[in-house]
């Protein structure tokens, strides 16, 4: 952008509202981006007797022949051609008293202080933090794309459309988006708090409990992980409302592998995990690890993605239920290959090798540097490395000894005035 010179009043006026517009748009977008622990922790959500129901209905719940239910349901009618694996309640005395406390749970979040209001009525793409947000009254709450709540497995999230004074609007997601959870937050801790009309787009998938002040409509090929809570009419027709339940998810950086480990708090009908792997494009998978099918008890889990190149990369979780429905889970991110500024050269691995052995090296400056191997006559026989390096970066090569003989070989690292020397042992 070229800046005008000119210092006349006029100009400088209109240059002076452009900073103060630039200004306040940029803090526009800066309180857009909202992460973990900007606002204060909610404080717990108590469902009462509601929370005791995986879909309840204050009218007619419809579930569909691919539809599993994990706990109670309840409606003043109950249309049921799928699974459910707890109590069907039909207009008793514990379905009246389980609407009657939805409608306070219901009325008690929407009192609740807002932290934050949404000018924008689609969300995804967004990454939200624990807190309380708000739709603009006005406009229909939509999410197109990946929404991302991420947090702690304390943090609670409560989103909204309206207030106790203006109970809001609906709720919509748009085909094959996604709602997943970042770090370790729970899906059990969201609570969607709908004025009106809930309806989950065909071939996406969703966490959280929905609240609902009127209907909720779940499409096909829907993956749900929470409870369905409407005032009036709930219907089910998605794949299956996901029981299993992350307690963690964590990927640490060793050396030029990714350890990743995750736990459940319980499962039911599980048939295991995908691991997706995304650094700069999009999501691939990279391997599996099978589930505990049924399960009342915490679960541990881990794998290793292996051989990487340097940088950053995020992995999530797909669960996967024996009907083949499935859930996107937490994601992490971790660093590959970024280590503390030190010249250091790592023992190569395996030690000793045949044929091949990996070599690992990190700098405490940038400069031109150089890794040569020598034999035991002090003769080079291999040039792994010459060139500039980066300092805080590890470098990872592979000598090749096939044409070597057995005996004892010396890796030399020089850069700048600093140099180190590794044995290394070639057995064949």
């Amino acid at each position: 952008m070229k800046h005008n010179t000119n210092n006349s009043p006029t100009v400088r006026h209109t240059w002076t509202r452009f900073i103060g517009a630039t200004i306040m748009l940029a803090l526009m977008v800066s309180t857009t981006t909202l992460s973990q622990g900007v606002y204060s922790n909610p404080s717990a959500v108590n469902l009462l007797t509601s929370g005791n129901f995986g879909a309840l209905a204050g009218t007619d719940l419809v579930i569909g022949a691919s539809c599993t239910v994990t706990g109670n349901v309840g409606g003043s009618t109950v249309s049921n051609s799928g699974t459910v694996t707890g109590s069907t309640n039909i207009a008793d005395a514990t379905w009246t008293t389980a609407t009657n406390d939805l409608n306070t749970v219901f009325a008690e979040l929407l009192t609740r202080a807002v932290d934050f209001t949404f000018a924008a009525v689609d969300i995804g793409g967004l990454t939200l933090g624990r807190g309380v947000y708000q739709a603009d009254a006005s406009g229909t709450l939509s999410i197109t794309g990946t929404l991302t709540l991420t947090g702690t497995a304390t943090d609670i999230f409560i989103i909204r459309t309206g207030t106790s004074g203006t109970p809001g609007t609906s709720l919509i997601t748009a085909a094959s988006s996604i709602v997943t959870m970042g770090g370790t937050a729970l899906a059990s801790n969201v609570y969607w708090v709908i004025g009106t009309s809930t309806a989950l787009g065909g071939n996406s998938t969703f966490n959280g409990n929905i609240l609902a002040g009127t209907t909720i409509m779940q499409n096909s090929n829907v993956s749900f992980e929470g409870k369905a809570l409407g005032k009036t009419t709930v219907t089910l027709n998605g794949l299956s409302v996901l029981p299993v339940e992350m307690m963690s998810f964590t990927a640490t950086a060793n050396r030029l592998n990714a350890e990743l480990r995750w736990s459940t708090a319980t499962e039911v009908n599980n048939y295991g995990f995908e691991i997706e792997r995304r650094q700069t494009g999009s999501w691939a998978t990279v391997g599996f690890v099978e589930g505990a099918g049924t399960s009342s008890s915490p679960r541990d889990y881990s794998y290793t993605d292996k051989s990487l190149s340097p940088g950053r990369y995020t992995y999530r979780i797909k669960q996967i239920d024996n009907t083949g429905s499935f859930l996107y889970k937490n994601s992490a991110e971790v660093e590959i290959g970024l280590t503390a500024k030190v010249f250091e050269l790592a023992s190569n691995y395996p030690n000793p090798f045949n044929p091949s052995t990996t070599i690992q090296f990190t700098l405490g400056n940038d400069g031109m540097t150089s890794l040569q191997v020598y034999n035991m006559l002090g003769q080079k026989v291999a040039t792994l490395f010459q060139g500039a390096a980066e300092a805080g970066k590890m470098y990872q090569v592979t000598l090749d000894a096939s044409n070597l003989p057995s005996g004892l070989y010396f890796a030399k690292l020089e850069s700048g005035n600093q140099h180190t020397i590794q044995k290394m042992v070639l057995l064949k």
